[in-house]
């Protein structure tokens, strides 16, 4: 068995990228939703993605017509993320650089943080930095979207530390058999789950090639949610349970918040 793991100082994604892509490709639930807020912010606006990854939301958008741009620390993602981009009608950019603290130079209808990206920010100082940074980016009347877990929810994967099985594909490469395993521990003190991500792939002569990667998110209640928006000047239009537009309840999966630029 031939193993990689992702160092300290590399980013989680980079030697998971194809593999992230193709297991997410299917994981649309957002996407309507996403085309709906970017058309209420305009026939002519201009879009972009914070922690993009391979642009799942991005190139759909772009598919809508759109102007995006889209935004990660991992070149692997944004690589392939290009690599997909080649061939629409119109042209999306993509930008290696840290949510945290970036300068794009230029301003945008429509910014937002999809699928609990955001909770990949691990204390309070790197979330105001985020949210400073897409405020400034943000134009005098467009839309901030902050999409994060509700914390309140029973997690899907008990957080003892099990090796579970998580989903299986074929690598659209080679057709080898990936099969995805995820354990994860809490630390409630900190707010944050650890996730251990294993792949495996069965290659043609059954030997297995495993890629190993792991990160931490940190959770992030409601009102602990709306203080940070409210200290980095958002002021909160919008708050959603779900993607269908719910009203946001404490058994909801989601916090969705629709935000615009304080006066």
């Amino acid at each position: 068995m031939s193993e990689s793991r992702a160092g300290t100082s590399v980013n989680p994604y980079d030697n998971i990228a194809e593999y992230y892509d193709t297991k997410y490709a299917r994981f649309d639930a957002d996407l309507d939703f996403y085309v709906e807020m970017v058309r209420r912010a305009g026939a002519n606006a201009r879009v972009l993605e914070l922690a993009c990854g391979s642009g799942r939301v991005t190139l759909p958008l772009l598919e809508a017509g759109y102007r995006v741009a889209g935004l990660d620390a991992s070149e692997k993602m944004l690589e392939i993320a290009r690599n997909k981009a080649i061939g629409f009608k119109e042209t999306a950019r993509f930008f290696p650089a840290d949510m945290r603290n970036f300068e794009l130079g230029e301003q945008f209808d429509f910014i937002f943080i999809a699928l609990n990206s955001f909770q990949h920010l691990l204390s309070q100082p790197e979330q105001i930095d985020c949210l400073n940074a897409a405020r400034k980016h943000l134009a005098p009347a467009g839309l901030f979207i902050l999409d994060i877990q509700n914390p309140e929810i029973k997690e899907q994967y008990p957080a003892d530390g099990r090796l579970e099985l998580d989903s299986e594909f074929q690598n659209p490469k080679n057709g080898n058999l990936v099969q995805v395993f995820l354990s994860a521990t809490a630390e409630p003190a900190m707010q944050q789950r650890h996730y251990r991500y294993i792949f495996d792939e069965i290659e043609a002569d059954n030997s297995l090639r495993r890629t190993v990667t792991s990160f931490n998110l940190r959770y992030i209640y409601r009102y602990e949610a709306e203080l940070l928006l409210d200290k980095s000047g958002f002021s909160i239009e919008d708050l959603y349970g779900s993607y269908e537009f719910d009203e946001y309840h404490a058994g909801s999966e989601k916090l969705i918040y629709v935000c615009r630029r304080k006066a």
